[in-house]
């Protein structure tokens, strides 16, 4: 590890739920977890193959194992997946393309081109290549998107040596998890709050932490950092709101999931109400000219194109999950394998109390601080789902 401010705690075992949610979701803390979480993963047996005289490399920034690049293209090779070019930039992010996996893998070696954001479960639901783990297991995100049937956040990356993501916060502030099914990930953290150092007066983001211009970012330095590289089949924690850059070393694949739960609700609701503003805030010249509920639905579509998401996704998210919740402490013992959506063990989740009452919490803060919300999810059809929301959760709050 390199840099003295921080360090990521690492354990060798699984840690068990209760430990996991004080010391790391709760907290918003990163977390590393060695191999044992994977050892069992078809991705960890079929995918990779132990490179030769792995045993005898002394370079511990060295991967052990590499790609099965002949039996990935015999199983893949007709799939569609989006590529990123690592040497030309697109605005924030890397220039993207659509390619069949087969062209892919004839690319991966060159080290320029990484294969992001496969939504391989969708693609092959019957393949099995790995469990979620039960540390990350209540997640709100995948299990509202299932249910609708539309999306998902549970992805394959797939780098070349040198490929990289730039410097970036995840999606909705989002949780995230990446085990590495092989190669050496080396991750830059800055923890929350640091990264206005990271920022050029216009509020731009620095895109490469390896290279750019000090005297559009002069603060850059100033910002903690904590630096860890994470090795072939081990598991890494991202808490909510921590920037980060990542860069590959040797043929890399990993599994990632991006998710959500009441831990972190504040964090996502947050991002919410702030790509809003940054909405508002971008077409304020035209508010004079429009109705105010016509201003509220320009911004709604625009924050939904640049966000993915909006009011209309967050409170059906919610609702989702406070149905389920009613139900499920209603008959917590009921067969969760007939649940569509899956009910959760309750062991494996916070108290259903505690998780109605971040709910309710952050409705009241919403319908405070937004007052066309009633307004814009009534003209949407959706006028009723705060109230249902409101019915399945507060009697959870005098249940015991």
């Amino acid at each position: 590890m390199e840099g003295n401010e921080v360090c990521i705690r690492y354990y060798e075992d699984i840690p068990t739920y209760d430990f996991f949610l004080q010391n790391h979701l709760l907290p918003n803390i990163p977390a590393l977890i060695g191999p044992a979480l994977t050892k069992n993963w078809k991705a960890r047996h079929e995918w990779v193959t132990k490179k030769e005289n792995s045993n005898n490399n002394d370079n511990k920034n060295q991967p052990e194992w590499e790609p099965r690049l002949d039996y990935l293209n015999e199983q893949f090779g007709k799939a569609m997946v989006n590529v990123a070019d690592c040497i030309e930039r697109d605005f924030t992010d890397q220039k993207r393309s659509d390619m069949t996996f087969e062209e892919f893998i004839k690319l991966w070696p060159d080290g320029r081109y990484y294969l992001k954001d496969w939504h391989f479960v969708r693609a092959y639901p019957e393949y099995q290549a790995y469990e979620v783990p039960h540390i990350f297991a209540d997640d709100w995100m995948n299990e509202y998107w299932l249910q609708e049937n539309k999306d998902d956040y549970r992805f394959v990356y797939m780098g070349g040596d040198g490929t990289f993501t730039p410097l970036h916060s995840d999606v909705y502030k989002s949780y995230s998890w990446s085990s590495n099914i092989c190669g050496i990930k080396r991750w830059v953290f800055i923890p929350p709050g640091d990264e206005k150092y990271l920022k050029d007066r216009f509020g731009n983001l620095v895109y490469d932490l390896r290279n750019y211009d000090h005297q559009q970012f002069p603060n850059v330095e100033k910002a903690r950092k904590l630096i860890y590289y994470q090795r072939d089949g081990t598991t890494i924690f991202v808490p909510s709101g921590w920037h980060h850059q990542v860069d590959n070393i040797g043929m890399t694949i990993s599994i990632n999931h991006n998710w959500s739960n009441a831990c972190n609700l504040g964090l996502t609701f947050r991002s919410l109400t702030s790509d809003l503003y940054d909405v508002e805030r971008s077409i304020d010249d035209l508010r004079q000219s429009m109705p105010p509920m016509e201003f509220v639905q320009t911004c709604q579509q625009l924050l939904l194109a640049h966000s993915g998401w909006d009011w209309c996704i967050f409170v059906k998210m919610l609702n989702c999950i406070s149905q389920r919740l009613s139900k499920q402490i209603k008959s917590p013992d009921h067969d969760e394998a007939e649940q569509q959506p899956p009910l959760f063990s309750l062991s494996l989740q916070p108290k259903v109390e505690w998780q109605a009452q971040q709910i309710l919490i952050v409705l009241e803060e919403w319908k405070h601080k937004s007052a066309f919300l009633n307004e814009y999810l009534k003209q949407e059809g959706l006028d009723d789902l705060i109230q249902n929301i409101e019915r399945s959760l507060l009697p959870l709050l005098k249940s015991k």
